[in-house]
């Protein structure tokens, strides 16, 4: 019964599961390597399999004592079709790049050495945060 009841606990406090509190509501994040099958119509951002060698635009993921991580830059503008590349460094944390709207595919958690970028589509404002470390976010602008 107690481990029924801390089961329960441990799920409900888990973001495994989306707002209708079910598994079919919740939003799907890709691991690297996986092959990511995204419809085209009305796709804002598309996750690339694999980073560029030399993207045009680029953000650090580093260990900050006073915050325990930043993004670098935090906000940024680039124009449509550009892509963008988050590359981890914090040899101290683990991070993930999670978009403010759930409707967009987010990074998983990784540590040092990880690179993970997205080709953005469509103009707007693109705002995103490190689940882990409450205050690291960021913003995409994303001019037509």
């Amino acid at each position: 019964m107690a481990a029924t009841l801390l089961l329960g606990f441990l799920l409900a406090g888990c973001s495994f599961f989306g707002e209708g509190g079910t598994p079919g509501s919740a939003h799907i994040q890709f691991q690297h390597g996986d092959q990511v099958n995204q419809a085209d119509a009305n796709l804002k951002i598309k996750a690339i399999p694999t980073p560029p060698k030399n993207p045009e635009y680029r953000v650090i993921i580093y260990h900050n004592v006073n915050t325990v991580g930043a993004f670098v830059p935090e906000a940024m503008t680039v124009p449509v079709g550009a892509t963008v590349e988050w590359i981890w460094t914090d040899q101290y944390d683990q991070h993930n790049v999670w978009w403010i709207d759930q409707e967009l595919i987010n990074s998983p958690t990784k540590g040092s050495g990880y690179r993970w970028a997205v080709q953005f589509l469509t103009p707007g404002t693109y705002e995103y945060y490190c689940t882990l470390h409450p205050g690291m976010q960021g913003t995409v602008i994303v001019k037509g």
